[in-house]
């Protein structure tokens, strides 16, 4: 018992830093997604252009889901 320390719930609170890196995170992707798609699109693969557009927009998704389910619960640090 004396070695247990109690997990920090600080470590899981999003900051501005958290979404400032969730903004460049997913602008850089989108970037990257949208240049193999152009790719994919000019040499005639278009089914597989629109499944990485939906795997990229599931992502995005998710990942806001779950940024958004931390704020929600008070887990964002007040100033």
């Amino acid at each position: 018992m004396l070695g247990l320390v109690m997990a920090d719930n600080k470590s899981n609170i999003p900051t501005g830093r958290t979404y400032l890196g969730f903004a460049l995170a997913w602008t850089v992707l989108f970037f990257l997604v949208y240049l193999i798609c152009i790719a994919l699109f000019a040499a005639g693969r278009w089914e597989i252009g629109l499944l990485t557009i939906l795997l990229i927009v599931y992502g995005f998704v998710r990942h806001s889901v779950w940024l958004g389910k931390r704020a929600k619960r008070g887990l964002v640090r007040r100033r």
